[in-house]
């Protein structure tokens, strides 16, 4: 196992958690679908940084994508993080976190911020930041549609 930046080779994998997310809606899966084709197809990716974890055998089991919030200084967003279904709970998504937060901290960032609906299909998201050093800052109601609030969670570095 190991954490590093995803590559071309990664895309299907990715697409394929992305797919079989359970509670991403369908413009949801395809915006997310989007980032990762930009960022695999932009060289670098510009914007948009992605990490996978990978398995003993270099393939992807979880990733993270996450970029500068613009006109903030050291404001990050944490826009994605997805598990393959077959690895969840099994602590992927706090190693890429934790590589994530090493990584900003280097950088000299001051916050990490991640949105997520306040709906049903997102208490498990909800309760992963928290256990993950995320606080609950602010909560908008109705933000995405009436009754989906906008739960915006911050991790302080």
């Amino acid at each position: 196992m190991g954490i590093r930046k995803a590559v071309k080779m990664d895309r299907a994998a990715l697409a394929g958690m992305i797919n079989s997310s359970g509670n991403l809606t369908g413009d949801e899966k395809d915006c997310a679908v989007e980032l990762l084709d930009i960022y695999l197809n932009s060289g670098a990716g510009k914007d948009y940084s992605f990490v996978v974890e990978t398995d003993d055998k270099n393939n992807a089991t979880g990733y993270a994508c996450y970029g500068k919030r613009p006109l903030t200084q050291g404001t990050y967003d944490l826009y994605w993080i997805v598990v393959d279904p077959a690895h969840r709970r099994k602590g992927v998504g706090a190693r890429l976190v934790a590589a994530v937060m090493e990584k900003l901290k280097a950088d000299g960032a001051r916050l990490l911020v991640a949105e997520t609906s306040g709906t049903k299909g997102y208490a498990a998201a909800m309760s992963f930041y928290m256990k993950n050093g995320f606080a609950l800052e602010a909560r908008v109601k109705e933000f995405y549609k009436p009754g989906d609030d906008l739960m915006l969670f911050v991790r302080r570095l």
